[in-house]
């Protein structure tokens, strides 16, 4: 059976590719959200798409979720994100022989990081899971 060239395009263009195991992470209803690993207490989320597009955010715990609206895409192609969960685990006093005081306090923590990239077209965050495909061009509807 042959596929059509633009149902192969379209395919490949709203893939989505993470560094996370699946099922974490996800793209539905047009909101990114990864579930939190280590119910830290801060989680901070970029992202970075063309023509320069930043958007940065911080919460208190939790998931992080994030929607296209609170986004504000400004053009459709790829964009890239990062998800940094932080969970302080408390204090402990080290030799600092650097500060004149011979101890210091540092602070302890947990760290995951999530980074992965999605589509935007449209203005909408692509959900890959809901791709429509051609059954005629794969050869399965007669």
């Amino acid at each position: 059976m042959r596929l059509h060239t633009t149902v192969l395009a379209a395919l490949v263009a709203t893939g989505l590719a993470t560094s996370v195991s699946a099922g974490k992470l996800s793209i539905a209803d047009n909101t990114l959200a990864v579930p939190s690993s280590i119910n830290g207490n801060r989680v901070e989320v970029k992202v970075s798409g063309p023509e320069q597009f930043n958007y940065k955010s911080a919460s208190f715990s939790g998931d992080a979720i994030v929607s296209a609206g609170d986004m504000g895409f400004s053009q459709d192609g790829l964009y890239k994100f990062e998800v940094l969960e932080i969970k302080e685990l408390g204090e402990e006093v080290v030799v600092d022989d650097f500060n004149g005081r011979g101890q210091a306090v540092r602070k302890r923590v947990e760290a995951i990081r999530t980074s992965g990239s999605f589509r935007v077209k449209n203005g909408m965050m692509v959900d890959s899971s809901l791709i429509e495909v051609d059954k005629k061009a794969l050869g399965i509807d007669k």
